[in-house]
This record gives C-alpha cells, sequence and structure tokens, in this order.
C-alpha cells in the first residue's frame, strides 16, 4: 500500500525560518511539523513517524547536536535522517561534530530553495521506497507464515488445536494482563484470573457483566455506547488507551487490545486489558528527567557563557595583546590590543591566517612559537620588533587545538630598567666618594652588605672584616647606652645626628654623629648608615672651650682685683694715717672705713651667688606671692625717684622655688628697669600662662632700651653701665634662673626693654639632691 503522505519535521528557533522551510516544501507529498526547541522536537517524535528532520544547531536551551544525540539514542527514532540547516561556520571541525552525532548532511543558510527540495524530495522518496519494501516484507512473510500454518492445520488440525487450546489457557492462566472473552454486544463470557486482581470481581461475578462497566471508555473509544447491535466486528485488532474501574471504585490507566475467533463459526472476541500505570509513571518521570536535563542544559550553557564573557573581559582589559590561532595559524580570537597591534579590525581579522597581516620573515613570534609547539611547552623570550620597532616580551602556551600568543610591549620597562641601573651607579659613586662613613645593612640577616672607602679609612675595618665581626666599633651614646647596628631593633632605624662614640680598629675612640635611614632596592630592604666623623671637631671646640674659661678668668680675677683694691685703698689709706697722727679716728672716717669693708663684702657675696653648685631651698609656692611680698620695697625705690610701678598679676600653678633667690633675681631686674627710666616713668611686673602651661614673669621698662654691644655683653660678670655698679646683677639672675631651669628672654627698643623668665610647671623633674 502506497502512502499518501508522510511527514517532515522541521526544528528552528526563529519563526521566520520556519515558515520559509514551510512554504518551500508545501505540497501533497508530505506535511510539514515544526518545532521551536529541541525539547518541543523530542515530544512530537514521541507523538508521529517522521521521514526527514531538518534541524536547525544554534538554539536556545538544547542545541542541535545535543537534540540529534537524544533522537539517534531513541529506538524508535534512531532510523530517521538529519539534515542539518545552519548558518554557522563550514569549518571541518564544526561538520565532523554533525556527522559524529548522527546526522547525514548539511544546508548551509542562506540556502537555494531549489536545492533544499531536492534534497527533501530525495530523502522522502527514499524513506517511502523503505516502508513499501518494509510492507510488502511484511505481506510475504505473512503470506508465507499463512501458508504454512495451512499446510501443518492440514496435517495436525486436532493436535495443534488442542495445544493451541491448552496454551492460550496456560497463557491466560499465568499472564499479568487481563482477558476477557466477549460477545459481539461486549457481554463478557469468560475472564482469566488476572482480572481478579486487576478488577477485585471473583470470575464468576465478572461473567455476565458488559465490558463497558469496568472499562469506563470502552463505548466511547469504539465510537459510541454499546447498548446494542454488533458494534465490535469493525474494531477487531484495535489498540486503545481506556480508564479501568476496580470494585472498590478505584480507576487506573489501561492499555485496550481487542482480537476476533470463531468458536464453531460463532465470532468470539478477546479482549487484553494491560494496566498501564507503571507505563505512564515512567512516561511522566523520563517527562520530568527530560525537563531536568533541560534546565541542567540551559544552566550550565548560562555558566559557560559567563565564564566566557568573564574570559573576555580580562583579555580585553589587559594591555598585552593577546592571539589565540588554531593549527593552520587562522585567528580565531584577537583583543583590542591586538586589533591595535596588528592595525586591522577583529571582524576582518578573524578566521583569517596571521600571516595575511604580518610577514613571516619580520614576525617576532613565529619562530617562538614554532619552538613552542615543537616542544611542547610554554616559551617566554624578550626581543626587539622590527616591525614596531620596540621591545617586547613574547609568551607562547601551545595547545592540541592551537596556539596563545601575548606579546607584551616592554620599552617602558626597559627604560625604567636603565634609569634604575643609572640611578644606582649614581648612588654607589655617592657612596664611595662621600667623606662621611657609610655602610649598607641587610634587613634581612642584619650582615653588612658594603662598606665606603672613609669608612675603611676612619675605623681600620675593611668590608670582610666587617662581615665577620660587625660589633668591633662599639657605638655608644653620649648617656652610654651601646647601639647594634647589625641587630633587629626598630631604635636602630631613623636616627638622625645621634651623638656618639666608636672605637676603631687600633683602640682609638672617636666621636660621631650617627644617621640612618631605611631604604629599598631592588634585591632586597636595607639599612644605610651614616656616620659624619667630628672628632676633630670636638677636639677643636674643647680646647675652645678651655681657652674661653681661661680667658673669663682672667676677666673675673681682673675685675674683683679692681673692685676690691678700691674699698681696700680707702681703707689702708685711713689706717695709714691713724698709725702718723697715734690717734682714732673721727666716726665719719670710722663710717667710711666700714662701707668700704662691706662693699667688698658685697662683692664677693655676688660673686659666689654666681656658683652652679649652690645649694638651694626649694619649696612650693606662687610666683605671685613673692612678687606681692616685695612689691613693697620696688614701691618705696620708685617713689623716691618719682617713678611709678604697676602689677599685672594672673593665676597660675605653684612652683618649686628658692623664694630667696626668686626675690634677689625679680629686685634686681626691677632696680635695673626704674634705674633705665626717666622720671614720670612706669615699670610693670606681669605673670601670665604660656602655651605649653609654663608660668612667664615679664618685668617691663619704659627707658631708652639696650644698645648692641650692650645686649652683646648681658649677663657677663663685672661688665656694667652704671657708675656705682659691680656688673654681677644680671650674671646672678642668670645663675638663679638656671638653677631652677628657668629661661630669661628680652626684647628691647628705643621704647623700653622687657625681660622675659619661663618658669616650669611644678611637678617637671628636678635634681633629687637641690644642687644644680
Amino acid at each position: 500500500m502506497a502512502l499518501s503522505q508522510v511527514n517532515i519535521l522541521i526544528v528552528d528557533d526563529r519563526p521566520e525560518n520556519r515558515l520559509a522551510m514551510v512554504s518551500i516544501l508545501q505540497g501533497d507529498r508530505y506535511t510539514a511539523v515544526t518545532a521551536s526547541t529541541g525539547e518541543e522536537a523530542l515530544r512530537k517524535l514521541l507523538q508521529d513517524d517522521y521521514a526527514l528532520i531538518l534541524m536547525d544547531i544554534q538554539m536556545p536551551g538544547m542545541n542541535g547536536f545535543e537534540t540529534v544525540e537524544i533522537i539517534k539514542s531513541r529506538e524508535r527514532s534512531k532510523h530517521i535522517p538529519v539534515i542539518f540547516v545552519t548558518a554557522l561556520s563550514q569549518a571541518e571541525a564544526h561538520m565532523l561534530r554533525g556527522y559524529e552525532v548522527g546526522g547525514i548532511d548539511f544546508i548551509f543558510k542562506p540556502f537555494d530553495p531549489k536545492v533544499l527540495q531536492l534534497k527533501v524530495e530525495h530523502f522522502v522518496s527514499m524513506y517511502k521506497y523503505r516502508v513499501e519494501l518494509e510492507q510488502q516484507k511484511e505481506l510475504t512473510s505473512w503470506r508465507t507464515a499463512e501458508l504454512e500454518a495451512a499446510n501443518k492445520r492440514l496435517l495436525a488440525s486436532s493436535r495443534r488445536l488442542m495445544r493451541a487450546e491448552a496454551m492460550a489457557r496456560a497463557i491466560g492462566d499465568t499472564s499479568i494482563d487481563t482477558f476477557f472473552t466477549l460477545s459481539e454486544e461486549g457481554v463478557i463470557l469468560a475472564a482469566n484470573p488476572a482480572s481478579i486482581r486487576m478488577f477485585g470481581y471473583g470470575l464468576d461475578e465478572s461473567k455476565g457483566m458488559h465490558v463497558s462497566s469496568l472499562l469506563s471508555d470502552f463505548g466511547h473509544t469504539w465510537g459510541g455506547p454499546l447498548a446494542s447491535g454488533r458494534v465490535l466486528s469493525g474494531h477487531v485488532s484495535a489498540a486503545a488507551e481506556v480508564v479501568g474501574i476496580r470494585k472498590d471504585g478505584m480507576s487506573f490507566p489501561a492499555d485496550l487490545q481487542l482480537g476476533l475467533a470463531f468458536v464453531e463459526d460463532r465470532p468470539v472476541y478477546v479482549c487484553a486489558v494491560r494496566d498501564s500505570t507503571e507505563r505512564k509513571q515512567s512516561f511522566a518521570r523520563l517527562e520530568l528527567a527530560v525537563d531536568q536535563r533541560t534546565r541542567d542544559l540551559k544552566e550550565a550553557n548560562a555558566r559557560l557563557q559567563l565564564s566566557y564573557d568573564r574570559i573576555n573581559d580580562i583579555l580585553e582589559s589587559i594591555t598585552d595583546a593577546f592571539y589565540a590561532l588554531d593549527n593552520e595559524w587562522n585567528i580565531i580570537y584577537l583583543n583590542a590590543s591586538a586589533e591595535a597591534q596588528l592595525g586591522v579590525s577583529r571582524d576582518r581579522a578573524l578566521g583569517r591566517s596571521l600571516w595575511e597581516f604580518i610577514p613571516k620573515e619580520e614576525s617576532v613570534g613565529y619562530e617562538i612559537m614554532k619552538e613552542s609547539i615543537r616542544r611542547g611547552e610554554a616559551l617566554r623570550r624578550e626581543v626587539y620588533s622590527h616591525l614596531i620597532d620596540k621591545w617586547v616580551e613574547v609568551r607562547v602556551y601551545p595547545g592540541s587545538r592551537g596556539v596563545n600568543m601575548y606579546v607584551q610591549d616592554m620599552t617602558e620597562r626597559r627604560r625604567m630598567l636603565q634609569k634604575v641601573r643609572n640611578s644606582h651607579e649614581k648612588f654607589y659613586k655617592i657612596f664611595q666618594a662621600s667623606p662621611s662613613l657609610m655602610a649598607l645593612i641587610s634587613l634581612r640577616n642584619y650582615g653588612y652588605l658594603d662598606v665606603n672607602e672613609s669608612w675603611r679609612q676612619h675605623t681600620g675595618y675593611a668590608l670582610e672584616e666587617m662581615v665577620a665581626s660587625p660589633q668591633e666599633l662599639q657605638l655608644t651614646t653620649e648617656g652610654g647606652a651601646e647601639i647594634e647596628l647589625s641587630s633587629d631593633c626598630s631604635l636602630n632605624r631613623g636616627l638622625s645626628n645621634v651623638k656618639v662614640q666608636y672605637r676603631s680598629r687600633t683602640g682609638e675612640v672617636r666621636t660621631g654623629l650617627l644617621s640612618t635611614e631605611t631604604i629599598d632596592t631592588p634585591e632586597e630592604p636595607c639599612l644605610l648608615v651614616v656616620i659624619i666623623d667630628i672628632t676633630g671637631r670636638v677636639q677643636l671646640e674643647q680646647e675652645m672651650g678651655r681657652l674661653d674659661r681661661l680667658h673669663l678668668i682672667g676677666e673675673m680675677a681682673a675685675g674683683i682685683a679692681h673692685e676690691i683694691r678700691n674699698p681696700m685703698t680707702t681703707v689702708r689709706g685711713f689706717l695709714q694715717l691713724m698709725g702718723k697722727r697715734r690717734q682714732l679716728p673721727s666716726d665719719a672716717v670710722l663710717e667710711v672705713m666700714i662701707q668700704e669693708l662691706d662693699r667688698a663684702n658685697d662683692i664677693i657675696s655676688e660673686f659666689l651667688a654666681l656658683a652652679k653648685n649652690k645649694t638651694t631651698d626649694r619649696e612650693a609656692c606662687r610666683l605671685n606671692d613673692v612678687i606681692e611680698a616685695i612689691y613693697p620695697l620696688i614701691q618705696a625705690e620708685a617713689t623716691l625717684g618719682g617713678k611709678e610701678v604697676q602689677l599685672e598679676l594672673s593665676d597660675g600653678p605653684e612652683l618649686r622655688l628658692d623664694q630667696k633667690e626668686i626675690r634677689q633675681m625679680i629686685l634686681n631686674l626691677a632696680l635695673n628697669g626704674l634705674e633705665a627710666m626717666e622720671p614720670g616713668g612706669r615699670l610693670q611686673l606681669i605673670t601670665s600662662l604660656g602655651a605649653d602651661g609654663e608660668v612667664v614673669l615679664e618685668v617691663a621698662d619704659q627707658g631708652h632700651g639696650m644698645d648692641k654691644e650692650v645686649v652683646a655683653k648681658i649677663g657677663t660678670p663685672f661688665f656694667t653701665t652704671k657708675e656705682q655698679g659691680t656688673g654681677l646683677g644680671l650674671a646672678v639672675c642668670f645663675s638663679i634662673a638656671a638653677r631652677h631651669q628657668a629661661k630669661i628672654s628680652w626684647q628691647t627698643s628705643p621704647k623700653g626693654t622687657t625681660f622675659q623668665i619661663r618658669f616650669g610647671r611644678a611637678d617637671d623633674p628636678a635634681p633629687d639632691s637641690g644642687m644644680e
């Protein structure tokens, strides 16, 4: 029997493509059925037979290759020919993939409609021819079997009938399917034991029942209810799906098959019923599995796409030029940097040989890639490219399907390295030529890395000796603390002009200013040690100090001799007169002699007040109380000269003071200020708090100020501008201030002079002995 029409399945995710192919294949010989996804195609293949499948490759979810793999794995659909219809690359690897999964041909978009019609017509003809051959084969087999059966029936009809009856009974009794023997009206004449398990009715109960009471859809299956008439005669060998009803009212899906037999020339119908619950569940599980597999494939595809996007972003963000080549040197990918380096767009370069854009003989990467592929390992070379006139680093990574190459511009890096080398050379020259002692110490193992010539000259130690015994310098501070440069001590870093003493190889103790600085070299972090040798300067300063002290002693001796000689001369003259006259002097003369002796005693007392080791008797008190105690004396002296004294005292903390010495210092400064002013002038005594908590005393006059020559000699013993002055007043003030850790400063101008004395807080540390 010739087929009038056959089905062709068209699978494509784009509606316009499906519509175009359906329009091309319209005709009476075949029916075009469409599906938009691989999953829909699989479901349609479970429902109908198809002569040919036209399969798109690039689809959402399962692509064409994955769909064909599943089609070819099914027994029912594995023989259906598949033609891939695609717009993808015609690369050999791509086509091999299609043939491996079971495709028999490719049609590439855009295609010629005539070619599509001819190919489809060819495969449809082959399908019809195969179907006709199978029908003829079945017909021949059926006729052969019929002839053989007739021959056997003629030879042993009775024996075969008996055996058939026995076998039928055995099959019916042991089968898990239910068999009903029905009259043409559908009444149950007999049933096998399986009906008891399936429907719950005994054999005698089911006998005489109408089959529609057990199979609810039985009547509708055959086109109407089984009320009367011979309705089964036209449905022999038909199969259908029905719903079975058990005795307890429960229903279940079932498959129904109807057959015909004749007993004594009377037709008897055999109805086979199989519970299809398990088959339905298996089908549902299969559907779920297909759906789950579809979701998994979609998720995997999304992850792959995300991974691809990330890799693409990374490749596009790097400044290196990246090339991906296949085994034929064709470009399959290049990033933006490679586009700029190559001078062509990506669309133009993809699929074409790299050597179309770069001559092999001018490429720095060709030989490197060949060697990398030959050795089967990654290679890295830094070479000069005459093509782009730059130094580049080429990194090649071979693979089974091609090779990847990175090209990095090294020109700037090489320039920076050269600058670093030049900088190192300059540093080393400065290091070696410096007159200061210089050494480099590693911060990893704290060993000496290098010392300069000045270090060797001053210490007598060469680099080899410093490496072997770095502690030989014996560095110590003025306070006696040892400094070990070759140890992990953070206190040794960041030093600046710390005065130290070190011992040379000959045992000579020398003095220097130590500075250290941490520096980073390309090899390792280091500590730069610089010692400025000041031994000669210290010796010179000591000699100058000794000479200054001798000069000061001479000046002081001359001053003392001059000041004491005057009263002594006066007393000596009066004593000589007394010796000549042999009589006591008058009271006036005695008074003069006593005054001269008191004057000499005052000079000696003030001179002793300059002593640095004078004992002080300090106790906590307020500076304002001391000032207020001596204010009447100062006010009386000012009144006698027609001058004014003004107090501006601010509250302040207690200080540790020797009140007697502080009164003497304030009186000296106040009397000097009063003597420097004309009548009508005003002297101010002001106390205040400084920004750092110091107590500040200011003594300000309105005199004519001090000349530069006077300012240069302030505090020098025995220097005075007064006719009757001793020149020790300010020197005593400076000595008292030093014993109280106070500082004296001054400001002078033609409008007057102001002396400032800054006292530390009472909680500041002071010597325990009270000696200064």
